[in-house]
This record gives structure tokens, sequence and C-alpha cells, in this order.
């Protein structure tokens, strides 16, 4: 494979001798692939291995925002602040002083897609921070294929442009 590496990061990325390419899209193929020449820009990638559907999940970005958040199956009501820590596909880590608990499902609304979109989230454990606001790990639960979408192509961009 021929790639292009932009914003004059090619050495940084030649630096390593494998990488993982994830497709930003289900029709692209995820691999683990050995760089074998530079030039200029582009680096020629060996693909050595397929990389499963969960590849794309697991690929997490830090971040920071701010944003709300709604009960859906908890025993509190009405809008609660959130400040995000990560986001990942699969999905978010924040913070909140509203005590969740684990299993708990909350509307979170994601303020770094193309436009806020408002996802339900399940939570899957609960980090206690030291000194500071519990954070909450979540995952997406019965996102439709457009919102796995549009949360797709936030991570991406947010990777691309903390990379520059």
């Amino acid at each position: 494979l021929q790639i292009e590496v932009l914003n004059g990061k090619v050495d940084d990325v030649a630096a390593h001798r494998e990488i993982q390419m994830i497709g930003i899209d289900d029709s692209t193929p995820n691999r683990i692939g050995v760089i074998v020449r530079q030039r200029n820009d582009s680096l020629t990638v060996q693909p050595t291995a397929a990389l499963d559907a969960n590849a794309r999940e697991n690929l997490r970005i830090l971040t920071n925002f701010a944003s709300v958040m709604y009960p859906v199956s908890g025993r509190w009501k009405g809008q609660k602040a959130v400040r995000g820590k990560d986001l990942s596909c699969g999905g978010v880590a924040f913070y909140t002083a509203v005590p969740l608990e684990e299993r708990e499902i909350v509307e979170i609304v994601l303020p770094v897609t193309d436009e806020p979109l408002v996802v339900k989230t399940q939570v899957i454990r609960i980090v206690q921070e030291s000194g500071g606001l519990p954070l909450y790990a979540a995952k997406f639960v019965d996102l439709i294929h457009d919102e796995e979408a549009l949360i797709r192509k936030a991570v991406f961009s947010i990777q691309i442009r903390t990379s520059n």
C-alpha cells in the first residue's frame, strides 16, 4: 500500500516499524502493516494481518469537552453537567458530579460531532480519580448506523487535529 503522510509528519510515522491502519468506514479493511520503504512524504506499507472490527471501537482519542447528560434508567432527574475525557467509536469516558451506578443508562450530548448528537450510553466502569470528580467509562447502546458513522468521523477528526 502507498500512503501519503500529511503535515510533515512522515518521519514520525516512519519511525515505527509496524503501524495499524484503521479505515474511516466499514467498507475499508483494518490492517496491520510493516513499513518497507519511504520516499518523500510517501510510505510503502506491506500488510501483514487483518484487524477485526473491534480495532475501530478500541481506538481511543483523548478529548476535553463540556456537555450535559440526561437520565434514562437512573433515579435522578433533569440535566446534569459532564466533562469528556476520551472518546472511541464504542464509547466515552466522562467526569460528572452526579453519582452513577454500573449499568445505568444516560443520554449524553456529544458536541464533538459535526452537529451535537444525543446518544444513549451505559456505564460499564466507575474509576475514582484522586482528588477530583469520579470518572465513568460508558459504552454506546442502541446506536443507528448514521450515529456510528458520525462518531467515527469525529474520532478520526480529533485524532488528525491533535496530531498536527
